[in-house]
């Protein structure tokens, strides 16, 4: 699958608060897509050309793009990916990022772009070794039975990197579906041999003034993989690469992967 990624580096004119701005990135890229703040997007004829209705109003309910955001102090770095045949809106999505610089704001304040880049990105495979890393870029969501797993299982992170996957690829990018892959591979675990996490809680207040809750975990989990076979390394790339879990329209399930051996 081929994605492409979007990246917007923005300077604000004061410091950003929140420790967490996946939304308020998200929220931000809503009033520069909408063609019009004040306009309905139902029964409007242009939603097949619309990155507004792609991004904000898709009926599948399968979200064709992730997004990250990362601050610091007066910096942001914001991530958009888009998946498969959607990579046909950024061309839109770049140049309404770019017109509408000077008419909205970001967070309530002001604010400049300082860089936009964007390229496309085949999903590659991760060479893995006997001992792997999984360090999050942005709090993961993961569920096993309904409940959310603070300390991640392997198997947990394997199956959800194969759903993301096959969900995105059925409905946006027939050409690649579905991804198979043998029942001792998803049924396989890995011992975890070492760990730093934390829970995290954020809060956000979307345009319809209705609060919404995130939660999720931060850290790294270090995994003994030495008896799983190679395949594992196409699985963690599709995962690195689209995001994993709850949350990841606003900026959740981010992670990297790395070998220990590489960190040592």
């Amino acid at each position: 699958m081929i994605t492409t990624v979007v990246q917007v580096d923005i300077s604000t004119n004061r410091n950003i608060q929140k420790k967490f701005i996946g939304s308020v990135f998200r929220g931000w890229l809503g009033y520069n897509l909408k063609c019009d703040t004040n306009k309905k997007c139902e029964g409007c004829k242009d939603t097949e050309k619309c990155p507004y209705f792609m991004v904000f109003k898709e009926k599948t309910g399968v979200r064709p793009y992730s997004i990250l955001a990362f601050a610091d102090k007066q910096k942001i770095r914001g991530i958009i990916r888009l998946y498969g045949d959607k990579k046909k809106f950024a061309p839109k999505i770049l140049s309404s990022i770019k017109k509408n610089e000077k008419n909205t704001h970001f967070g309530g304040q002001k604010y400049k772009i300082d860089f936009i880049k964007a390229y496309n990105q085949n999903i590659k495979p991760i060479n893995t070794k006997d001992k792997v890393r999984i360090a999050t870029i942005s709090p993961l969501h993961l569920t096993s039975n309904q409940d959310m797993e603070i300390i991640p299982s392997f198997n947990t992170i394997l199956r959800s990197s194969i759903r993301a996957y096959n969900r995105i690829a059925k409905y946006h990018d027939t050409d690649n579906y579905p991804f198979h892959v043998g029942g001792d591979i998803t049924e396989s675990d890995a011992e975890i041999v070492d760990f730093d996490i934390n829970t995290v809680e954020y809060s956000h207040v979307n345009i319809n003034n209705k609060k919404m809750f995130f939660s999720g975990v931060e850290g790294w989990v270090e995994y003994d993989t030495s008896a799983l076979p190679s395949e594992i390394g196409t699985i963690l790339g599709m995962g690195e690469a689209l995001q994993i879990g709850k949350h990841t329209a606003y900026g959740f399930g981010g992670f990297m992967v790395t070998n220990k051996e590489d960190i040592n």
